[in-house]
């Protein structure tokens, strides 16, 4: 779901469905309590909840949409928030791996950029990069 090439990483879909879910219930919610409820104190608590679920739902959206990481002609394709980093696969000096995350060295040492170890489709991703010749530490 949401791959963005043809060696990709993609969306799981039950959280995005779950987070999707909470986001729709919790606008509904939200606007409904607010539209119907009337002055009642325990309505504005309860409405004042939803919105929060909301805030946090699309912040959960967000973040699910837009960390991924892509090999398209040779160059691997790292993105997070509002981080993106594009690096030519033979510019990789090394990548290691700690606490799920798969962090990636340039031939100088220094950190280009980093994977979620727990996306689906990242084995495709390090098998293009094994067969490629990186090194993994």
């Amino acid at each position: 779901m949401f791959r963005r090439g043809k060696i990709s990483t993609e969306v799981d879909q039950k959280p995005f469905y779950f987070t999707l879910i909470a986001l729709i219930g919790s606008l509904a919610g939200t606007i409904l309590i607010f539209a119907l409820g009337g002055g009642d104190g325990l309505a504005i608590f309860a409405g004042i909840l939803l919105g929060v679920v909301a805030l946090a739902s699309i912040a959960t959206m967000f973040a699910l949409l837009t960390d991924y990481a892509s090999i398209d002609d040779g160059v691997l394709r790292l993105r997070y928030l509002f981080k993106k980093t594009e690096v030519p696969i033979d510019q990789i000096g090394k990548i290691t791996f700690k606490d799920d995350v798969y962090s990636v060295y340039g031939r100088k040492g220094n950190l280009l950029g980093t994977v979620n170890g727990l996306l689906t489709g990242i084995d495709e991703i390090l098998y293009e990069l094994d067969r490629k010749g990186v090194r993994f530490e």
